[in-house]
């Protein structure tokens, strides 16, 4: 069975785009477990929207580029570019206290 890698998706998402951010990361999350549930290895992971550039980026896990890019298809999303990651697993560790200067 083949490992399932981290991958970045860019998209191209309006300030004034209807329902914004929260709207495009529930449709995102709700393909990919629609797809999951038809059998293909891909899960919607997490997501952050930088409003001063209008680009969303959403990470999923998936075996292959092919899979999460059928699954942006899907989503409908205006897809800038898809691009392996690595995660290094920090939001699985907890969070680090950051001690600030005295």
């Amino acid at each position: 069975m083949a490992r399932l890698e981290t991958y970045l998706v860019e998209a191209y998402l309006p300030r004034t785009s209807p329902g914004g951010a929260d709207a495009i990361a529930a449709r995102a999350r709700a393909v990919a477990a629609q797809m999951r549930s038809d059998g293909t290895a891909i899960r919607f992971l997490r997501s952050f929207f930088v409003p001063e550039d209008e680009l969303w980026f959403g990470f999923y896990q998936a075996r292959s580029i092919d899979d999460v890019a059928e699954a942006t298809s899907r989503a409908e999303l205006a897809l800038g570019r898809i691009q392996q990651a690595v995660d290094d697993g920090a939001s699985v560790r907890g969070k680090r206290a950051v001690k600030g200067k005295r």
